[in-house]
């Protein structure tokens, strides 16, 4: 009960203070050419570098995290007296406003990717062969608005009953080894395509939704009404429940690695990427891709299902710290007594966040600059979510770039993304980043952000110079 309690207050915490989990590049990177990491978004794009190595640890360290509609000015702000007060104060806040930013799904996610090792070379002038092994991570939540509104306002209909929707509630949260080879061929200097497979070694999945689920409450009472099932796939994971099959206790039986790994079957998976680009013009660029289409068979899982229909005591109307712990304790009760765990190991499916790139880049300056668009459509949960991004890009000589980027649908105009490429033959540094603030408090914290995406690392890059590593409609002045 406390663990769940604790759940519902930072998921509630993290809708409200989040500063905005498939890894997912920043957009920034599809365009900065001297560095191999936007093949893993378009497979057709080839580097203009003849070969790369990423080396162990370093060499790719992304992470982000964020929400599709809060920023951090809308739950914390100055009021008229110049104090720093949340849209909960019970004097100064403003529930009605932070309500009106709610989407009707509120999407909270982390994602994480670490490289293991990678490799990236030039085969035959026309061909580009890459392979790389990483660790992945990813995180998802899906959050009705009814739910917080629930929270937020409680029963303000003191006579009849308040009716809250939450069948859209969902968990799910992955950890797996990525290993992937790709090719991209230019087939002439107009075209060039590409592909990358994935083969998905699983560590740990965990997930919860819903076919039904509502809350009918009055001042006296709450209803919980629906169906719903609970996921667990991880090495030495154990459940304790009582004689009704209830479940009691759940976590790790062991820490021991060496206990973890003599007992692991590996849950697999697979996934394609897809691209290609196409040049109707030497200082014109139009691509397409698919990335991530595939999905996950998780091996011995850990199931609670069940009906649920529960009823308890409600609360009053007003918000209070009690009322939220109540709150949180009502549903976990409800949850706890309506699910039965289910001992039999099964074998289950899930499907990887796919991803659709769409770009069109203008070169000019010889190449030392230029204008992209880029459109990036991701599917989680079955929904879809959109988000574009322009980029200026300059890159005087083969050994500096930075690209400054906007990307529309997060951020409200107060966040930009910049990137950094430093070439010291032969390594490569870079940092590339979306979102970042613009806006800060006095006390350093960015005040209308909604997420950050980060990428870092250092990478040999082998053959820049060299005119027989660069397509021909890719040479350049500094392409000496």
């Amino acid at each position: 009960m406390k663990q769940m309690k604790r759940i519902m207050r930072l998921v509630l915490a993290g809708l409200l203070t989040a500063v905005s989990v498939s890894a997912a590049e920043p957009n920034t990177l599809y365009f900065m050419k001297y560095l191999p990491y936007r093949m893993r978004m378009n497979p057709a794009l080839q580097p203009v570098c003849g070969t790369f190595v990423e080396l162990p640890g370093i060499s790719t360290i992304q992470v982000s995290a964020g929400n599709n509609a809060l920023s951090m000015n809308d739950a914390v702000y100055l009021n008229d007296q110049k104090q720093m007060v949340t849209a909960l104060h019970p004097d100064f806040g403003n529930r009605e406003l932070l309500y009106a930013k709610l989407k009707r799904n509120e999407r909270v996610y982390a994602e994480a990717s670490l490289t293991v090792l990678g490799f990236g070379s030039r085969i035959a002038e026309r061909g580009y062969f890459d392979f790389n092994v990483s660790v992945r991570a990813d995180a998802n939540v899906t959050v009705p608005r009814d739910l917080l509104k629930f929270a937020l306002y409680g029963t303000p209909d003191t006579v009849g009953v308040n009716r809250y929707k939450l069948k859209s509630l969902a968990v799910e949260a992955n950890a797996y080894l990525d290993l992937g080879g790709g090719y991209s061929h230019r087939i002439n200097e107009h075209w060039s395509v590409g592909g990358r497979a994935h083969l998905l070694l699983g560590v740990a999945n965990a997930r919860a939704r819903f076919s039904d689920l509502n809350i009918n409450a009055t001042s006296d009472y709450w209803q919980v009404v629906g169906a719903g099932k609970a996921t667990v796939s991880m090495p030495s994971f154990k459940v304790d429940s009582d004689d009704e099959g209830h479940i009691t206790k759940g976590g790790m039986e062991t820490t021991d690695v060496d206990d973890i790994l003599r007992n692991y079957e590996p849950s697999l998976g697979f996934a394609l990427d897809l691209g290609f680009e196409y040049k109707p013009v030497k200082s014109l660029s139009l691509s397409f891709s698919l990335k991530d289409v595939g999905f996950m068979s998780w091996q011995n899982a850990t199931v609670a299902e069940g009906d649920i229909d529960y009823t308890f005591d409600g609360m009053a109307y007003r918000y209070n710290r009690n009322d939220m712990q109540q709150y949180g304790d009502s549903l976990a009760e409800a949850f706890r007594k309506s699910y039965v765990y289910s001992a039999e190991t099964k074998r289950y499916f899930t499907m990887m966040n796919a991803k659709m790139y769409a770009a069109v880049e203008y070169s000019f300056l010889k190449d030392k600059m230029s204008l992209g668009l880029l459109s990036k459509t991701e599917l989680v949960s079955g929904k879809l979510y959109e988000e574009i991004t322009a980029a200026y890009n300059i890159r005087p000589c083969r050994w500096f770039g930075i690209s400054a980027s906007y990307s529309f649908f997060s951020g409200g105009f107060s966040s930009m993304g910049l990137g950094l490429n430093v070439r010291l033959t032969p390594f490569s540094f870079y940092l590339v980043g979306d979102y970042m603030p613009l806006h800060y408090t006095e006390q350093g914290i960015p005040y209308r952000a909604q997420a950050f995406n980060l990428q870092t690392g250092i990478v040999l890059t082998i053959g820049c110079k060299n005119k027989k590593f660069v397509p021909y409609f890719e040479q350049t002045d500094f392409a000496d």
